[in-house]
């Protein structure tokens, strides 16, 4: 987790935002409270997420009495916990004025969590030893038993941080070792001691008599002759316990820097270098581009470089692919060529066999090799099969240096939800020009390989014509060998009869193949002739048929009304797929509630139904319905929402999807819609139509369809 320059273990230790408070399901996910297999499989559909079932058992926590016991054994939630020790300290936030049920926002912040991990290598053997441990979870690791070690570890560092918090301020202590490295989470309240506010309190002590003791109001009463024989003395102001973030960790950012390099320093003291675990480098310290590499990376970029490095391996996949079709095909070549060699050592052999003959057996050779140059009429070279490569290489580097380029633009002071938005938009403009450029790399690779097709048939006909030629001449030579071979049959009736039957016979088998060939090849050019021409006439005919018809004004109107309800149904299902982004955003921000209310499911069902007609997918199917759902969810802006929120509402919403009932009134006026045939305004109003919602109600559409 932590192995920095030259390769050296590190300790890290990772200090979260300060809160005011967290829902109890946020509370629940550090403790594993309430996981089972299921909850495991749903939280790794993130793929920044890699918990394992099978290790949960390995999980550990440190309690208030400092005694290791199995995780979630404290039967108190994590935030009834924070609450309880809140009201011990007799805090009370700033509540909202305009919500009293809610918290103010410049309430003071009265809880911070930390993540104290380092080097994968170190603490896996700490904790697994020599076990094998299967990191993938593509098997169980149920048979893997903890070692003391990792115990060790962390129960010094138990001690660690209640010497620098108090025990009494630590309300959680959580060792996870489900994960791809063993890790701790602590959750403290910041409490600092101050001196009771008001006025210190005075008394007045009589000189000679130490026993009588005044209140400042009884002295006033006493004659003014009196009052001199008395001593004044203060109290001084009883200290107590309070939250505060700002004396705790720091008043200002630069007081907080400090505070973190000391917290690492003291660490390395007292904990890391026990367990080979150096100090983690100071960020200050390190050259601009690592310091760029260790800032945290949002999950839009990390999909940004997700999708890059897909892009590039399905380039490469398609590029191997093509490498294989060449090779194939150079290899056919091969053969074809072995086989035209081995014909011509058997000619080879026969022109031997045959040369003691008499001298009318030369016409016969003249023969065979007129047969020789037929056959090679329609040999291909290796050269014309070459089927032109797609070269996406500088296409995708090109996006990826843009990227690069876009993530190295230095993160300012301030406007960092801007700065963020403005490096998403940028990717998704590069991305976009890539797959652009993709896709008209790969429409002009089409086009070279109809070319090539259409240069191979035109080469294929002339050498069919050639072949045609020749095998008239065959046929006229072969009509005068026929008339001389009477003559001298009787000549050669003392040579090897069967030799000549056989050489005769063999020849005669590959004219004839020949012209079946020929027949073949002059059957499929006339039928792929009469087919284009055909298409062409076809094509005419409907071309004419559509400039007539809008020619007619009543049929152009048409004709445009319908172009003009594509363009209004495409529209509205933008606005639909806007509405249901917001919807959602604004749960997983804001909601406390763990179902969507009726307008936000409303405007959450439409966004679905729009995004599965904009993809192209069967509304009514589960598995086309959820697909649509994630694709909805992906374009979801998360920067304002927890993971944990964020993994709750994608899981809320997928279930959701599962249970939208699709009426075929709705399904029917969608698909009209789509195909320009219904009327749409997206300013409200027209037809009395209605639309079902998600629960089976009726609701007005809005939108005159």
């Amino acid at each position: 987790m932590s192995k920095s320059r030259n390769n050296i273990p590190r300790a890290a230790i990772h200090v979260g935002a300060p809160a005011k408070s967290f829902s109890a399901a946020e509370g629940y996910e550090p403790e594993r409270r309430g996981w089972d297999e299921n909850t495991y499989r749903l939280k790794n559909q993130d793929t920044n997420n890699h918990y394992d079932f099978s290790r949960k058992h390995l999980n550990f926590e440190i309690n208030g009495k400092g005694e290791i016991v199995p995780l979630g054994s404290n039967p108190v939630p994590l935030h009834e916990r924070l609450q309880k020790r809140l009201d011990e300290l007799e805090f009370k936030p700033y509540m909202d004025k305009n919500n009293p049920l809610g918290i103010s926002d410049n309430s003071p912040n009265c809880t911070v969590g930390i993540i104290v991990s380092g080097d994968h290598d170190v603490l896996t053997r700490l904790a697994f030893g020599d076990q094998d441990v299967d990191f993938t979870l593509q098997k169980s690791n149920a048979h893997v038993v903890l070692k003391q070690g990792i115990k060790d570890w962390a129960m010094d560092t138990y001690r660690w941080a209640c010497d620098r918090w108090g025990a009494e301020n630590i309300i959680g202590f959580d060792v996870h070792l489900d994960e791809t490295t063993p890790h701790i989470q602590i959750q403290t309240i910041p409490v600092a001691k101050t001196k009771a506010r008001g006025r210190a309190s005075a008394k007045y002590v009589h000189k000679d008599d130490k026993s009588k003791v005044l209140s400042h109001k009884e002295w006033k009463k006493l004659p003014e002759e009196i009052r001199s024989n008395f001593i004044r003395t203060e109290d001084e102001r009883r200290e107590k316990e309070c939250v505060s973030y700002a004396r705790v960790w720091g008043e200002d950012k630069y007081a907080v820097g400090k505070t973190y390099y000391q917290m690492h320093t003291d660490y390395y003291n007292k904990v890391g270098h026990k367990y080979g675990l150096e100090r983690g480098d100071d960020i200050a310290m390190l050259p601009g581009e690592e310091r760029r590499e260790r800032v945290h990376k949002s999950k839009a970029v990390l999909e940004a470089e997700r999708q890059a490095m897909d892009a590039i391996a399905r380039n490469l996949i398609e590029n191997e692919r093509l490498e294989g079709q060449k090779e194939k095909m150079a290899g056919e070549v091969q053969d074809m060529k072995k086989q035209k060699e081995h014909l011509e050592e058997q000619n080879d052999k026969l022109e031997g066999e045959i040369q003691d003959k008499e001298q009318h057996k030369e016409r016969l050779e003249g023969n065979i090799s007129q047969l020789e140059d037929y056959a090679a009429a329609l040999d291909i070279k290796e050269e014309d099969l070459i089927v032109p490569t797609l070269k996406t290489d500088p296409l995708v580097k090109d996006a990826w240096d843009a990227i690069k380029t876009e993530l190295e633009k230095p993160i300012p002071a301030f406007g960092q939800k801007e700065w963020r938005e403005e490096r998403r938009k940028a990717i998704k403009v590069i991305l976009t020009e890539m797959q652009t450029a993709l896709m008209q790399a790969k429409e002009l690779q089409k086009q070279d390989i109809l070319k090539l097709g259409k240069a191979l048939y035109n080469k294929a006909m002339q050498n069919v014509r050639a072949i045609i030629e020749q095998n008239k001449q065959l046929q006229k030579e072969n009509g005068r060998l026929t008339e001389e071979n009477d003559v001298l049959r009787k000549r050669i009736a003392s040579m090897d009869e069967n030799a000549i039957t056989r050489l005769r016979d063999k020849k005669d088998a590959e004219i004839k193949e020949l012209q079946e060939r020929l027949g073949k090849a002059e059957s499929e050019a006339v039928r792929s002739d009469n087919v284009v021409s055909r298409e062409r006439q076809r094509a005419g005919k409907a071309e004419g048929q559509i400039k007539e018809m809008l020619g007619i004004p009543e049929i152009k109107k048409i004709w445009e009304t319908i172009q003009q309800n594509k363009c209004n149904f495409n529209r509205q299902l933008n606005l639909w797929i806007d509405d249901a982004l917001k919807a959602i955003a604004h749960f997983a921000a804001y909601e406390k509630n763990v179902h969507f209310s009726e307008q936000q499911s409303s405007a959450i069902f439409m966004g679905i139904v729009a995004k599965a007609f904009k993809s192209g997918l069967d509304v009514t199917d589960n598995a086309a319905r959820l697909q649509a759902t994630q694709s909805l969810l992906d374009e979801v802006d998360w920067s304002e929402t927890s993971s944990y929120k964020q993994d709750l509402t994608r899981h809320w919403t997928e279930m959701f999807s599962q249970d939208m009932p699709i009426s075929q009134t709705m399904l029917e006026a969608l698909t009209l819609a789509a195909g320009g045939r219904g009327g749409i305004s997206t300013g409200g109003g027209g037809s009395t139509s209605e639309l079902t919602n998600w629960d089976g109600t009726k609701k007005k559409t809005g939108w005159g369809m």
